[in-house]
């Protein structure tokens, strides 16, 4: 079996907190041998009221960079031993300062050279090390700020399922998927027209015998999203019925199988390519701009009485 360090970053939480308990565990023995009843796990708070004088408890806990609660549970401990009180703030009653008792500052002048001498010993320590240690953990603490580790994990995870989804053209055993996914869609946000309706059930006759195709999303072996081209009279193509299962929109789905389409439009002989939408479809109509299409004024009435949006791709505003 695999040792801690061997198993490097993948537990480096682990590490961490191990280097840090023994750490605390050795200033608790100096601590005991100097007669301090005191856990070194909460003295940051004695050294910060030593240091910068009464405080509140949000500012300490910003400055530790700790929980509100765990400073409040802390300065508890501390209150009961009797080296620190609270008292309301002159400026606004509702806050509480917390301050050294005069037990605290005697404390404190135990504490200075026992502080003095960590700080000296774990700076040798550091400087024997070839790494440095603290810029490396001050680094890591930014970027986590900046971006938290679970949040790059989910990121992760999105992209490498994402790169599993295969988008492929018109396999008629999977007509039933195609309508399917669009009576899906159309239900969610609006109903199923009847020219909807009997695109659906005939894409052969209205899609694929004109010189059109269809395109599906599969992803771990199931039918996910569909987009359609279809070629009407003097070179005009609409990208129409593109529907992905809801669960999957995540995976960025519609954003594949539209660069799919457009590629496919681009090597045909189509002169225009054009979709109608609905503005109630944020999502969808900031997705069309991005891919490049401009809105335009409709050319004419429109298969649909719930299109209200008319886009037509021009390659110079294609964003990809």
């Amino acid at each position: 079996m695999k040792t801690i360090e061997e198993l490097g970053e993948l537990f480096l939480g682990t590490r961490l907190k191990r280097l840090s308990d023994h750490l605390y565990d050795e200033v608790d023995k100096i601590y005991k041998r100097h007669e301090i009843a005191l856990s070194s796990r909460i003295t940051a708070i004695i050294f910060l009221l030593y240091q910068d004088g009464d405080a509140a408890i949000t500012e300490i806990a910003d400055a530790l960079g700790i929980t509100h609660p765990a400073v409040n549970q802390m300065s508890k401990k501390l209150s009961q031993q009797g080296y620190i009180n609270a008292r309301p703030d002159d400026k606004d009653e509702r806050r509480r300062l917390l301050s050294l008792t005069p037990a605290g500052k005697e404390l404190v002048e135990q504490l200075v050279p026992i502080w003095e001498n960590l700080q000296y010993c774990l700076d040798d320590m550091l400087k024997a090390s070839e790494h440095q240690l603290l810029p490396a953990v001050l680094d890591l603490e930014h970027q986590n700020q900046q971006l938290c580790l679970s949040e790059r994990i989910v990121a992760r995870e999105k992209m490498r399922t994402a790169n599993e989804v295969e988008i492929f053209t018109w396999q008629p055993e999977f007509a039933e998927d195609f309508k399917r996914l669009n009576i899906e869609w159309l239900e969610k946000y609006f109903y199923v027209e009847e020219y909807d309706n009997e695109v659906l059930s005939n894409p052969e006759k209205y899609i694929l015998a004109p010189g059109g195709n269809i395109y599906f999303a599969r992803y771990r072996g199931e039918i996910i999203g569909t987009v359609a081209l279809m070629v009407l009279p003097e070179g005009r193509v609409e990208l129409t019925k593109m529907a992905v299962t809801e669960k999957y929109q995540g995976l960025k789905v519609g954003r594949k199988l539209m660069e799919f389409a457009i590629e496919r439009f681009k090597a045909s002989n189509g002169k225009l390519l054009f979709l109608e939408s609905n503005k109630r479809l944020v999502p969808a109509v900031t997705l069309y701009e991005k891919m490049g299409f401009v809105h335009k004024p409709s050319p004419s009435n429109s298969h649909y009485q719930r299109a209200d949006v008319y886009m037509e791709y021009e390659p110079n505003s294609d964003q990809l």
